[in-house]
């Protein structure tokens, strides 16, 4: 009898779990909290070629040292044009934000300096000789080959890169000449600044070939990737050309040579079509 009463009781007891049990059985754990993954960096990436078209100004300082006609010049003058022309390159993105590159790029100008040249000097035994003119010096190539390096940097829907650029230059000198009027009179008085004796005037035509000088050239810019494979920037070039001995020649006074020193600025703006790397369509 104890027997069956003690089965009794263990019977309840396990009747008494099974439910708690069971209602244990039938809850999870809280879920975790769920971490987005980071969103992927798209960046403009500056690797691959280009090919574009540029507008701008040129601003030339000359420095004209050497005889004409029998008299000594040294004429500092300047010239200001626009240019015309069109560039290709390629670029090498490198340690994620650094740009090295290599472009040729060439313009056309119609770089002009016009200098009145004049001049005045006492032929014995009281005679006098003058001369005026004007000396025209023209360059209408301008071409460089440079290597650049930059720095490139990502807002929003544009990308960016500011760089240095370094390299030869070149320039092509249109047929420089002096025309003018060489005046020789056999008696001068000085006292009423008149000839007084036979004045014989004749024309003066000196005349240069074309030429090619090649130099240095140094510049700065910035260039920026605004839609899908376009760009656009802009750039100022400084030219040093140093100095060149141009021969000039007469039909009647035979040749000289006139020393030219040659410094050009050019500040330009220009589109790039980018071949490769489209811009993304947005930036995180």
């Amino acid at each position: 009898m104890a027997r069956i009463s003690f089965a009794i009781r263990i019977a309840a007891a396990a009747l008494s779990v099974t439910p708690a049990v069971a209602a244990d059985l039938g809850r999870f754990p809280p879920p975790a909290r769920f971490y987005p993954p980071s969103p992927i960096v798209r960046v403009y990436n500056w690797t691959g070629c280009y090919l574009g078209a540029q507008l701008g100004g040129a601003f030339a300082d000359n420095k004209i040292n050497g005889p004409l006609a029998g008299f000594l010049f040294i004429q500092n003058d300047s010239a200001t044009a626009a240019t015309v022309g069109g560039q290709v390159g390629c670029d090498l993105q490198f340690a994620r934000n650094w740009v090295i590159g290599a472009q040729i790029d060439g313009a056309w100008t119609n770089l002009v300096s016009s200098e009145a040249l004049t001049g005045s000097q006492g032929v014995p035994p009281g005679g006098k000789l003058d001369l005026a003119g004007n000396l025209f010096f023209k360059a209408n190539v301008i071409a460089t080959a440079t290597g650049r390096i930059g720095y490139a940097v990502n807002f929003d829907s544009i990308a960016g890169l500011f760089y240095l650029k370094g390299g030869a230059a070149f320039v092509n000198y249109d047929s420089p000449a002096f025309n003018g009027q060489l005046t020789a009179c056999s008696a001068f008085d000085p006292t009423k600044g008149v000839c007084t004796g036979t004045a014989v005037g004749s024309a003066v035509t000196f005349n240069s070939p074309s030429a090619n000088q090649f130099g240095w050239t140094i510049g700065v810019g910035t260039e920026w990737a605004v839609m899908d494979n376009w760009s656009v920037f802009g750039e100022w070039d400084y030219m040093n050309f140093g100095t060149r001995n141009l021969t000039f020649t007469d039909p009647n006074l035979g040749s000289t040579q006139v020393s030219v020193k040659q410094q050009i600025n050019v500040l330009k703006l220009g589109i790039n079509y980018r071949f490769g790397n489209s811009l993304p369509q947005q930036y995180p």
